[in-house]
């Protein structure tokens, strides 16, 4: 039974209804209005439209590791008389105080609605000739050579999920339970590796059965980290070498560079340059996102060597796009948090939301504890990155730097 009904809906937040829609594939859903956002949700996720004041039945997530390793998500009726609610104990209203970490978690919407399909981990009891039903048969446990890596994509309601294929959501993702999540103090971008088995009946996506390392190291003890929001911006200190065209617009460590000017003007051309030369600092790390690309480009992109290339072409849609490149923003975060330096080259910005665009283009700095996140975009017509960005490269038509090109605070630069 699905775990939705239109007054769950109703009473989450907007942008919660986006995260569900997001998951579910629903075109366009940043345009809808509430209501018809809801019954998009509803229909997407083969929910029944229930009255408001029926309780919905509630899916199990898989139980965390030291319940034996049982991830299985079978479903169970909720017998409290509140809705489900995330706190930040990952309890939830209508359960009684005191709920072990360890016991199963309750699936949140979005999750539950990626989850359900035929599973292929066990094969239900079949009715014999006789009519009595045969008892159920489990695939013995997973081997080591079954192994998730990936990065690890938070959704708003504590669960997330390990995502294998760099262009975004796939079917091979691995369903990361929320006390895992909180166990390990796993955020979003980390990079994530352990066993998984395969789904089962009535789940679409693998399950994680434990974390084995995280960004490299093992998981426990937990990594003692700031939080991004808290490191102390400062203007780029140390200057990054880069092509000779740009010779009179210096860039460093941590600048926000905008790529400016019209089609043709070489935008895309100049950073497959700036990749081509920064991949070979072994000091940082370089991932390369594509927003609106064609499809031919992701292909030459794709095939250049030594390049981590994120996102797509054109003709997905733009909230997955979106999407894979905040995840590779976030990932970015993660070195920086650890005082490593990270590059993020974008083309192109402009293909990105609006909101996208602030938050992508705004987490490019450098910061007073050591790390550092340099974004480099192309941002076509877009006039106001110029305003947001350290360093403007503004190309004409012939693809010669124009006056408006500068540096703020060159000096600085060494």
């Amino acid at each position: 039974m699905s775990v939705l009904n239109r007054k769950e809906l109703a009473d989450s937040p907007l942008a919660d209804l986006h995260q569900i829609a997001s998951e579910l594939g629903v075109e366009g859903y940043r345009a809808m209005r509430k209501d018809d956002l809801i019954g998009a949700i509803l229909a997407a996720g083969g929910a029944a439209d229930e009255p408001a004041g029926d309780e919905p039945a509630v899916a199990e997530a898989p139980a965390d590791e030291e319940d034996a390793e049982d991830t299985s998500e079978g479903t169970s009726e909720d017998t409290s008389e509140g809705t489900s609610e995330d706190t930040s104990e990952g309890t939830s209203e209508g359960t009684s105080e005191g709920t072990s970490e360890d016991e199963p978690d309750e699936v949140p919407e979005a999750e539950a609605l990626e989850r359900p399909s035929r599973g292929r981990g066990r094969r239900g009891g079949r009715r014999s000739p006789g009519g009595e039903e045969e008892p159920e048969v489990v695939e013995d446990e997973i081997s080591d050579e079954e192994i998730a890596t990936g990065v690890l994509d938070v959704l708003a309601n504590g669960s997330g999920f390990v995502r294998v294929d760099p262009a975004g959501q796939s079917r091979g993702d691995v369903y990361v339970s929320p006390a895992q999540i909180r166990r390990c103090e796993l955020r979003a971008g980390d990079a994530v590796s352990g066993p998984a088995r395969a789904p089962r009946r009535n789940e679409r996506h693998p399950s994680l059965v434990r974390v084995e390392s995280v960004n490299g190291a093992d998981a426990e003890p937990v990594e003692e980290r700031p939080w991004f929001a808290d490191l102390t911006p400062v203007f780029p200190s140390r200057k990054l070498e880069g092509p000779k065209s740009l010779k009179d617009v210096p860039f460093g460590l941590g600048s926000r560079v905008a790529i400016a000017g019209p089609p043709g003007a070489g935008a895309t051309t100049l950073l497959r340059t700036l990749a081509g030369e920064l991949s070979g600092n072994e000091e940082i790390t370089v991932q390369v996102v594509l927003v609106g690309a064609l499809p031919e480009e992701v292909t030459e992109w794709r095939r250049a060597d030594g390049l981590d290339v994120a996102g797509g072409s054109f003709d997905r849609s733009p909230d997955a796009q979106a999407q894979a490149a905040e995840l590779a923003v976030e990932r970015a975060k993660r070195r920086v948090e650890r005082g490593g330096h990270a590059v993020v080259l974008i083309d192109s910005l402009e293909a990105l939301p609006a909101g996208a665009r602030r938050r992508i283009f705004g987490a490019g700095r450098a910061t007073e504890e050591g790390g550092t996140l340099t974004v480099i975009a192309a941002v076509g017509g877009e006039r106001e990155a110029l305003r947001w960005a350290t360093t403007r490269v503004v190309l004409g038509p012939d693809g010669k730097l124009a006056a408006e090109s500068g540096t703020v605070r060159a000096d600085a630069l060494s």
